[in-house]
């Protein structure tokens, strides 16, 4: 469970550092950006949705 735990943080590190990167590029990239976005959320959303997912993961799992 550890390493998981572990991938999960390393996973929510990962798309904070991309969502970095997305707000530097979205206002003059926004049409390729959304071309083929796989995903019914904001990316923003997503981004916090794992963020709370995680903790719940923290607190809720042996």
């Amino acid at each position: 469970m550890e390493d998981f735990r572990k991938a999960l943080d390393e996973s929510v590190k990962t798309w904070a550092k991309l969502s970095e990167e997305w707000e530097k590029i979205e206002s003059n990239k926004s049409d390729y950006l959304s071309h083929g976005y796989p995903f019914d959320k904001d990316f923003r959303e997503i981004l916090h949705d794992l963020i709370e997912w995680r903790e719940k993961v923290k607190t809720n799992l042996p």
